[in-house]
């Protein structure tokens, strides 16, 4: 079980098994007559996918466990096509260094042979302004440290000496850079595209409905170029006739 907290916090009830599990939005004979598995990390995004698209889809609940639940509904469905909707962390490129919601989906799609997508959003909604400074990682975890030193000195906890205030005002983020990371933060994922992008819940329809049109023809010249090779198997297996000379 998992439980979503007032400021987004997600947390998995205590000694609850969450490798593999999945919940299928609509339900598993819904699934079942999907033309493609679309698997999302959350619940709010597979919901969300399954509103736009008009089919069941599978949340996985976070991004480590989707290769997981990719293989087992592979396995169970192998001539469905797997699509995983994906998270696009690009602020935590900045501020950490990973793009942990893009390398896990692309992870799983790989891991089944399917399709890794990811919502494509309006211009300046996901991406960093270039007139800006650059946030690193070391940059943003210089902005923690002078931010929990202020907060400590204004708590009364900490004593700060001559112009460190100063200092460590200097060394942090503008609001500008600040409100920047926020919004890629609020960017994310296709539930995102559908509630908080001007694009909306046209946007997920295109760019989901695209895919799934893509990997069905995929799908479909995958098994006709095995048919091709089983018959010509089949043909190189009969037995040959020995050729006699009058």
């Amino acid at each position: 079980m998992q439980y979503i907290q007032e400021d987004g916090t997600k947390r998995f009830a205590k000694d609850s098994k969450k490798e593999g599990c999945f919940h299928p939005v609509g339900g598993m004979d819904a699934l079942a007559a999907a033309p493609a598995l679309v698997i999302s990390e959350g619940y709010a995004t597979a919901a969300q996918v399954a509103e736009a698209v008009g089919h069941a889809t599978v949340a996985a609940f976070d991004s480590g466990n989707l290769e997981a639940v990719a293989k087992a509904l592979h396995a169970k469905f192998p001539d469905k096509p797997v699509i995983i909707a994906g998270d696009d962390d690009r602020h935590l490129v900045m501020t950490h260094g990973n793009n942990p919601g893009r390398e896990k989906a692309e992870a799983a799609a790989q891991a089944v042979g399917g399709k890794a997508i990811f919502p494509i959003f309006a211009p300046a909604e996901n991406t960093y302004p270039r007139d800006l400074p650059a946030i690193t990682p070391d940059s943003f975890k210089t902005h923690l440290r002078a931010e929990q030193r202020l907060a400590d000195a204004a708590a009364g906890k900490v004593e700060l000496a001559g112009d460190e205030a100063a200092k460590l005002k200097a060394s942090m983020l503008s609001g500008a850079q600040i409100a920047a990371l926020s919004t890629m933060k609020q960017h994310t994922d296709f539930n995102d595209l559908a509630h908080k992008s001007e694009l909306g819940i046209e946007g997920v329809k295109r760019q989901i409905g695209a895919a799934i049109s893509q990997v069905q023809r995929d799908e479909q010249q995958h098994q006709e170029q095995k048919h091709v090779e089983k018959k010509q198997q089949q043909i190189e297996q009969r037995p040959r006739r020995a050729a006699r000379i009058g």
